[in-house]
């Protein structure tokens, strides 16, 4: 039997197949939206896609299950309860799918979603014992979902479900199982996943504090505040319950003559850029946002943007323009109408207006701060991070408020933004910088740099 993982950085998604080399076919679980490596994976091992489930209603990534199922001809399941416009067939308990060697057995798992369910493999080539769960995101690797994406009015509900189906739905299974989640480190869909693709249910029992404790005691963890869940979550609930359109209806991606910016902008159209903290700080568009590109970027820019804006990238190069439409297709961004591949080097030479946003060093921030007492210093990291140390004089506004545009600073204020490295920092700032604070600065290197120059 073939069992694999896939695994997508940043967002940290995890998709499985399993199949059956000598039977020749295989299903997907919770496949992302682009599908070309399952379809590889399945050519290498002379395999053909019959089914595909997602194990409830993603709100973090657009699935790929429509993309795959375009491509393969394979059916899509899921639950009845993500009430899926699309052509799919229902999953309900007890059913089972047989690939080969590989068995599959749905229970529904409730918590995370109303609609989740968790896969039981069996491997009959060498057992009887089904020996994994693929829990979706109903247990991570040290970690459980989040019950609060359904909606407030679902909380209580989402709750009681979370704990029933931790205790009870899972109780069946030896401490040996193996435990394989749809989510690892870098998710928003719980609060301290683990970095390990997988676990045992025993390891989990024993180390994870959330599946010992008495419903009251979990009742309390469940209902305090997560972290911000970003705005487009329930665009891209909204395109899953859909059906997202095939990325191949997507429109080009490519260069944009300067003219057409400009006129894009007009139209209320937004600038991500992706350039590093200092070369963003040097100079770039006025009103542009900075987030630099990394694997977890997308979760950045469904803070910063409405999934439903117009947006343009500028980059280093033409190919980091594309990785970045690459991101942020996975989370629903499709209004991606072209990019500056140059830095701001072709905006420049047309002598368009540009800001900056000044990078400052721990040194100087210190002379700063010594000579003008009313210099404003703003923290914007979480409070776990405020609590654990922060420049004396600093306020805390952490950035999500700055990201809603919860400041009430006076706009002649100078101020340094501080986060822990300088990336956060050249968000806010320029989030502050698009909202008319003309003297802001960012602490290069964040509290890592000033601890290391105070130390």
């Amino acid at each position: 039997m073939l069992f694999q993982q896939f695994k997508v950085d940043g967002l940290g998604c995890l998709s499985y197949m399993i199949g059956c080399p000598a039977a020749g076919i295989a299903c997907v679980v919770d496949p992302e939206r682009h599908v070309d490596r399952y379809l590889q994976t399945a050519q290498e091992n002379g395999l053909r896609i019959t089914h595909i489930f997602d194990t409830h209603l993603h709100a973090d990534h657009i699935t790929g299950s429509g993309e795959l199922a375009a491509r393969t001809g394979a059916d899509i399941y899921v639950h009845p309860g993500v009430e899926a416009a699309y052509p799919h067939k229902d999953l309900h308990e007890g059913d089972h799918f047989r690939f080969g060697a590989g068995e599959v057995e749905i229970i529904e798992t409730f918590g995370h979603t109303p609609n989740s369910v968790t896969l039981a493999v069996t491997d009959h080539g060498r057992s009887e014992d089904v020996f994994a769960l693929l829990t979706g995101d109903l247990l991570f690797v040290g970690d459980i979902g989040r019950p609060d994406l359904a909606g407030a009015d679902l909380l209580e509900e989402q709750v009681k479900n979370l704990y029933h189906s931790l205790n009870k739905k899972l109780e069946r299974f030896p401490d040996w199982t193996e435990v394989y989640p749809a989510h690892g480190e870098g998710s928003l869909c719980g609060k301290g996943m683990s970095a390990k693709p997988m676990s045992t249910l025993g390891f989990e029992r024993r180390n994870n504090p959330l599946l010992k404790m008495p419903f009251a005691q979990f009742h309390e963890a469940m209902t305090k505040e997560f972290q911000a869940r970003p705005d487009n979550f329930a665009v891209m609930v909204s395109k899953n319950r859909q059906g997202p359109a095939p990325l191949a209806k997507a429109a080009p991606f490519a260069a944009i003559p300067i003219q057409q910016v400009e006129e894009a902008l007009k139209r209320g159209a937004r600038i991500v850029d992706t350039r590093v903290p200092s070369a963003f700080g040097a100079a770039f568009i006025e009103g542009a946002v900075n987030i630099g590109l990394t694997p977890a970027s997308v979760n950045w820019l469904g803070m910063v943007i409405p999934a439903d804006t117009d947006i343009i990238v500028v980059a280093d190069t033409p190919a980091r323009a594309q990785d970045a439409a690459y991101i942020y297709r996975r989370a629903g961004y499709d209004r991606l109408i072209g990019y500056i591949g140059d830095g701001i080097s072709s905006w420049a030479a047309k002598a368009k207006p540009l800001n900056h946003l000044p990078q400052i060093s721990p040194a100087s921030l210190k002379r700063v701060l010594q000579k003008y007492p009313d210099h404003v210093v703003i923290d914007v990291r979480t409070d776990a991070e405020w609590n654990a140390g922060h420049i004396d004089c600093a306020m805390h506004i952490p950035i999500g408020q700055i990201i809603q545009k919860k400041v009430n600073l006076e706009k002649n204020a100078h101020i340094t933004i501080v986060c822990a490295s300088g990336y956060r920092a050249n968000i806010a700032g320029s989030i502050l910088k698009a909202m008319g604070y003309d003297d802001v600065f960012t602490l290069i290197g964040g509290m890592t740099a000033w601890n290391n120059a105070n130390g």
